[in-house]
């Protein structure tokens, strides 16, 4: 279950997946806004922008920050004004996304793998080894799915489902973490990125 064990991003995507895998979500949202733009990630239907901090061009008032390892991410409530455009890519977020979660599950099994019980460690108790197995292969699913998608296949009701299952799946992770996975400047923050990417980015009519 290594962090780039069965999961291959296509190609137009892959280094998006790799930024957020072993950088985070800063590294990736920037490469994202290299790609498309300063303006590619102001697309949030309710107002709102998730950026690498510092926020660049965009005007508004920061909600939250998330000091997450690889560099800041900062919630923005833009300036009032003419509603701004779709995300350039809504399929880049996906694999920002599953980069995540690929991310999340190395931190949850290295962490798991070193703490001790009994003769041996947590993740070899079977009913985590169960619930790890179980949560990798919905990630294998996941992103199986998403890398065989047409771009004329990518509607919104699928991204939308697409989304609220990698929402699961890093849920999943997390509960393996227990307490450890509610840090915000750890995992949980980290996973709380990854939802508001989709909270942020979906249009109103489609909302999980």
């Amino acid at each position: 279950m290594s962090a780039a064990a069965g999961v291959s991003a296509p190609p137009d995507h892959h280094p998006l997946y790799a930024a957020a895998r072993d950088e985070g979500p800063a590294a990736a949202l920037r490469a994202l806004l290299t790609r498309h733009g300063p303006y590619a990630l102001d697309g949030g239907a309710a107002g709102h922008a998730v950026l690498p901090e510092p926020a660049g061009p965009v005007a508004g008032r920061v909600l939250r920050r998330y000091p997450l390892p690889g560099g800041p991410v900062v919630l923005v409530r833009r300036a009032p004004d003419a509603p701004p455009p779709a995300p350039a890519d809504p399929a880049a977020l996906l694999w920002i996304r599953f980069g995540l979660t690929a991310a999340l599950r190395t931190a949850t099994l290295a962490r798991l793998g070193r703490r001790a019980s009994g003769d041996g460690t947590i993740l070899m108790h079977q009913l985590v080894k169960a619930q790890a197995a179980e949560a990798y292969a919905g990630e294998l699913e996941l992103t199986a799915h998403a890398a065989s998608l047409a771009p004329a296949g990518a509607t919104p009701a699928l991204l939308r489902q697409l989304h609220s299952r990698i929402t699961r799946t890093d849920r999943a992770w997390l509960r393996l973490l227990g307490a450890h996975g509610f840090l915000r400047e750890g995992p949980g923050g980290v996973a709380e990125v990854s939802e508001l990417l989709a909270d942020v980015y979906l249009h109103a009519e489609e909302e999980r």
